[in-house]
Protein backbone atom coordinates (compact mmCIF):
# COMPACT_ATOMS: atom_id res chain seq x y z
CA UNK A 1 0.00 0.00 0.00
CA UNK A 2 2.84 2.34 0.81
CA UNK A 3 4.35 1.75 -2.66
CA UNK A 4 1.12 2.84 -4.21
CA UNK A 5 1.01 6.01 -2.20
CA UNK A 6 4.63 6.91 -3.01
CA UNK A 7 4.06 6.17 -6.71
CA UNK A 8 0.90 8.25 -6.78
CA UNK A 9 2.62 11.22 -5.14
CA UNK A 10 5.56 11.00 -7.54
CA UNK A 11 3.17 10.86 -10.46
CA UNK A 12 1.26 13.89 -9.17
CA UNK A 13 4.52 15.86 -8.77
CA UNK A 14 5.64 14.93 -12.29
CA UNK A 15 2.30 15.90 -13.79
CA UNK A 16 2.26 19.21 -11.95
CA UNK A 17 5.82 20.09 -12.95
CA UNK A 18 5.22 18.94 -16.48
CA UNK A 19 2.08 21.09 -16.67
CA UNK A 20 4.01 24.13 -15.46
CA UNK A 21 6.71 23.51 -18.04
CA UNK A 22 4.15 23.06 -20.77
CA UNK A 23 2.39 26.22 -19.67
CA UNK A 24 5.72 28.08 -19.88
CA UNK A 25 6.40 26.79 -23.40
CA UNK A 26 2.94 27.84 -24.49
CA UNK A 27 3.63 31.39 -23.29
CA UNK A 28 1.01 31.00 -20.52
CA UNK A 29 1.71 33.65 -17.91
CA UNK A 30 -1.10 32.64 -15.59
CA UNK A 31 -0.52 31.30 -12.13
CA UNK A 32 1.02 27.85 -12.03
CA UNK A 33 -1.26 25.01 -11.19
CA UNK A 34 -1.41 23.46 -7.75
CA UNK A 35 1.61 21.47 -6.83
CA UNK A 36 3.85 23.36 -9.18
CA UNK A 37 6.95 25.18 -8.17
CA UNK A 38 6.22 28.51 -6.52
CA UNK A 39 8.95 30.35 -8.40
CA UNK A 40 7.52 32.53 -11.13
CA UNK A 41 8.22 31.60 -14.72
CA UNK A 42 10.65 33.94 -16.41
CA UNK A 43 8.94 36.54 -18.51
CA UNK A 44 10.16 37.11 -22.05
CA UNK A 45 11.32 40.63 -21.18
CA UNK A 46 13.47 39.50 -18.27
CA UNK A 47 15.55 37.16 -20.43
CA UNK A 48 19.15 38.13 -20.82
CA UNK A 49 19.96 39.73 -24.19
CA UNK A 50 21.75 37.59 -26.72
CA UNK A 51 24.79 38.76 -28.59
CA UNK A 52 24.63 38.75 -32.38
CA UNK A 53 27.69 37.32 -34.03
CA UNK A 54 29.39 39.72 -36.45
CA UNK A 55 28.82 39.06 -40.15
CA UNK A 56 31.18 39.53 -43.06
CA UNK A 57 28.56 41.14 -45.31
CA UNK A 58 29.25 44.80 -45.97
CA UNK A 59 26.39 47.17 -45.23
CA UNK A 60 24.68 48.71 -48.23
CA UNK A 61 24.10 52.40 -48.57
CA UNK A 62 21.13 52.07 -50.93
CA UNK A 63 17.79 52.78 -49.36
CA UNK A 64 15.03 50.28 -50.07
CA UNK A 65 12.65 51.34 -52.78
CA UNK A 66 9.06 50.44 -53.34
CA UNK A 67 9.10 51.23 -57.08
CA UNK A 68 8.63 48.35 -59.46
CA UNK A 69 11.62 47.46 -61.61
CA UNK A 70 11.42 48.88 -65.10
CA UNK A 71 10.83 46.29 -67.79
CA UNK A 72 13.82 45.47 -69.92
CA UNK A 73 13.57 46.46 -73.54
CA UNK A 74 13.18 43.47 -75.82
CA UNK A 75 15.43 43.23 -78.82
CA UNK A 76 13.64 44.17 -82.05
CA UNK A 77 12.54 41.17 -84.10
CA UNK A 78 14.95 40.24 -86.86
CA UNK A 79 14.17 41.71 -90.25
CA UNK A 80 12.56 39.20 -92.59
CA UNK A 81 14.83 37.78 -95.22
CA UNK A 82 14.10 39.14 -98.70
CA UNK A 83 12.46 36.54 -100.91
CA UNK A 84 14.56 34.49 -103.27
CA UNK A 85 13.20 34.53 -106.83
CA UNK A 86 13.66 31.19 -108.59
CA UNK A 87 14.26 30.83 -112.29
CA UNK A 88 11.97 28.38 -114.07
CA UNK A 89 12.13 25.72 -116.70
CA UNK A 90 9.52 25.69 -119.46
CA UNK A 91 7.73 22.78 -117.77
CA UNK A 92 7.72 24.46 -114.33
CA UNK A 93 6.16 27.61 -115.81
CA UNK A 94 3.46 25.52 -117.56
CA UNK A 95 2.61 23.85 -114.23
CA UNK A 96 2.22 27.27 -112.56
CA UNK A 97 0.07 28.57 -115.45
CA UNK A 98 -2.09 25.42 -115.24
CA UNK A 99 -2.72 25.70 -111.45
CA UNK A 100 -1.73 29.13 -110.09
CA UNK A 101 -3.62 28.52 -106.83
CA UNK A 102 -1.28 25.61 -106.10
CA UNK A 103 1.71 28.01 -106.12
CA UNK A 104 0.22 30.79 -104.03
CA UNK A 105 2.93 32.96 -102.41
CA UNK A 106 5.83 31.42 -104.37
CA UNK A 107 8.33 33.80 -105.96
CA UNK A 108 9.81 33.48 -109.46
CA UNK A 109 11.59 35.30 -112.27
CA UNK A 110 9.45 35.61 -115.41
CA UNK A 111 9.77 37.29 -118.80
CA UNK A 112 7.00 38.68 -120.93
CA UNK A 113 5.55 41.06 -123.49
CA UNK A 114 2.93 43.63 -122.47
CA UNK A 115 -0.25 43.00 -124.50
CA UNK A 116 -2.61 45.49 -122.80
CA UNK A 117 -1.84 48.42 -120.54
CA UNK A 118 -4.45 51.14 -120.95
CA UNK A 119 -7.37 52.87 -119.26
CA UNK A 120 -9.24 49.55 -119.09
CA UNK A 121 -6.52 47.86 -117.05
CA UNK A 122 -5.70 50.90 -114.92
CA UNK A 123 -2.33 52.24 -113.85
CA UNK A 124 -1.34 49.43 -111.47
CA UNK A 125 -2.13 46.29 -113.50
CA UNK A 126 -1.62 45.04 -117.04
CA UNK A 127 -2.04 42.00 -119.22
CA UNK A 128 0.99 40.26 -120.72
CA UNK A 129 2.05 37.09 -122.47
CA UNK A 130 4.61 35.47 -120.16
CA UNK A 131 7.28 32.77 -120.42
CA UNK A 132 9.95 31.19 -118.23
CA UNK A 133 12.85 32.91 -120.05
CA UNK A 134 13.56 35.65 -122.53
CA UNK A 135 12.34 34.46 -125.89
CA UNK A 136 13.88 35.12 -129.31
CA UNK A 137 10.59 36.32 -130.85
CA UNK A 138 7.70 38.30 -129.37
CA UNK A 139 5.15 35.65 -130.38
CA UNK A 140 7.04 33.00 -128.37
CA UNK A 141 5.61 34.44 -125.12
CA UNK A 142 2.48 32.29 -124.99
CA UNK A 143 0.85 32.38 -121.53
CA UNK A 144 -1.80 35.08 -121.06
CA UNK A 145 -1.25 36.53 -117.55
CA UNK A 146 -2.42 39.45 -115.40
CA UNK A 147 0.27 41.31 -113.44
CA UNK A 148 -0.33 43.83 -110.62
CA UNK A 149 2.22 46.19 -109.13
CA UNK A 150 2.74 49.61 -107.66
CA UNK A 151 1.90 52.50 -109.97
CA UNK A 152 5.38 53.97 -109.48
CA UNK A 153 7.06 50.71 -110.57
CA UNK A 154 4.87 50.42 -113.66
CA UNK A 155 4.71 54.05 -114.82
CA UNK A 156 7.40 53.58 -117.50
CA UNK A 157 5.85 50.38 -118.90
CA UNK A 158 3.76 50.46 -122.11
CA UNK A 159 2.13 48.01 -124.49
CA UNK A 160 4.57 45.83 -126.51
CA UNK A 161 7.44 46.28 -124.00
CA UNK A 162 9.50 43.18 -123.27
CA UNK A 163 10.28 42.85 -119.57
CA UNK A 164 11.92 40.78 -116.89
CA UNK A 165 10.09 40.71 -113.53
CA UNK A 166 10.47 39.26 -110.06
CA UNK A 167 6.97 38.15 -109.15
CA UNK A 168 4.91 36.53 -106.40
CA UNK A 169 2.09 34.19 -107.45
CA UNK A 170 -1.28 35.49 -106.17
CA UNK A 171 -3.37 32.62 -107.59
CA UNK A 172 -5.87 32.51 -110.42
CA UNK A 173 -7.94 35.43 -111.75
CA UNK A 174 -11.04 35.41 -113.95
CA UNK A 175 -12.12 38.31 -116.16
CA UNK A 176 -14.56 39.02 -118.99
CA UNK A 177 -13.13 39.12 -122.49
CA UNK A 178 -14.01 41.73 -125.14
CA UNK A 179 -15.95 39.15 -127.14
CA UNK A 180 -18.27 38.40 -124.22
CA UNK A 181 -16.65 35.31 -122.74
CA UNK A 182 -14.72 34.74 -119.54
CA UNK A 183 -11.15 33.56 -119.11
CA UNK A 184 -9.09 32.51 -116.09
CA UNK A 185 -5.38 33.29 -115.95
CA UNK A 186 -2.49 33.37 -113.50
CA UNK A 187 -2.34 36.53 -111.39
CA UNK A 188 1.17 37.72 -110.48
CA UNK A 189 2.31 40.52 -108.22
CA UNK A 190 5.22 42.48 -109.63
CA UNK A 191 7.85 42.97 -106.92
CA UNK A 192 10.34 44.50 -109.36
CA UNK A 193 10.39 44.90 -113.12
CA UNK A 194 12.86 45.92 -115.81
CA UNK A 195 12.14 46.80 -119.41
CA UNK A 196 14.54 44.89 -121.71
Amino acid sequence: MRAWAVGGIALAVILCCGGAVIGTFNGDESEPTAGASSSPAPSPTSASPTTVAPTTAAPTSAAPTSALPSPTKAAPPPKPKPPSYKTLTERQWKLIAKDPDGYLGKTYVVYGRVTQFDAATGTDSFRADVAHRRMAEDYDYETNTILNGSESDLDNLVEDDIFRANVTVLGSFSYDTQIGGETTVALLQVDSIKVL
